[in-house]
């Protein structure tokens, strides 16, 4: 009987064990939809952030917390200051956007450079995680011309990556123009790093869009500051 029970007891305060983890997982499962929810809502008002599912972070991603939705919402109003000369959605691939109206019939080539272009550093706390310290560009052209008065005839390709710290740049989308009788050529690459976030508890992931501009001159340096 004393076996029988306990039985009895242990059944039953296994019963209310699940019916509690039940109640609280329900609880959580509310409380989060309504976290992401309102996340959504800010993210949707924003034209420099795009969610997507945390599974698909890569390992290392860095991950930046706010303690309130409303701090999220700041940081991101910020991002967007910073971001607001930008012309094009920079979360579609269109590779390529503009190019000088300046066309010259004879050229030789194709050439290709490889440039290293140190990144100007944004303070924003979900940009400057995800930023590298520098891209690589490897710029294929062709030219006119030799020596001092070699110019650009075009610049057929633009494709910019970088090592993978502290996560990889990916460039969907550029533009150029010429400048100085087609001595040089200025590129803006548009593109996007990722990150992770956790906003009042509830993590997420995001694509930050991020824009690198710089200018390069036929024989100069292949070490360039970005604009």
């Amino acid at each position: 009987m004393k076996k029988l029970i306990s039985s009895l007891v242990l059944s039953l305060f296994a019963v209310s064990t699940i019916g509690n983890t039940v109640f609280a997982s329900s609880e959580d499962t509310q409380y989060s939809t309504e976290i992401l929810t309102e996340i959504e809502d800010v993210a949707n008002n924003s034209r420099s952030i795009e969610l997507i599912d945390v599974d698909e972070l890569p390992e290392g991603t860095p991950i930046v917390n706010f303690d309130t939705v409303e701090d999220f919402e700041k940081a991101l109003k910020e991002l967007d200051e910073e971001n607001k000369d930008l012309q094009v959605d920079v979360f579609e691939d269109t590779k390529y956007i503009f190019q000088s109206d300046q066309f010259i019939t004879t050229f030789a080539g194709p050439l290709n450079d490889r440039i290293t272009v140190f990144v100007k550093t944004s303070l924003n706390p979900l940009k400057a995680v995800t930023q590298p310290v520098r891209v690589t560009v490897d710029l294929k052209y062709t030219y006119t011309g030799s020596g001092s008065s070699k110019k650009f005839s075009n610049v057929s390709s633009v494709k910019s990556f970088s090592s993978g710290f502290p996560t990889d740049w990916v460039q969907t989308s550029h533009n150029r123009s010429y400048f100085n009788s087609n001595k040089g050529v200025k590129i803006k690459l548009f593109g996007y790093n990722v990150v992770g976030a956790v906003i009042k508890g509830q993590p997420i992931g995001a694509k930050i869009a991020d824009e690198i501009t710089f200018s390069y001159t036929l024989g100069g340096s292949k070490n360039i500051f970005a604009n």
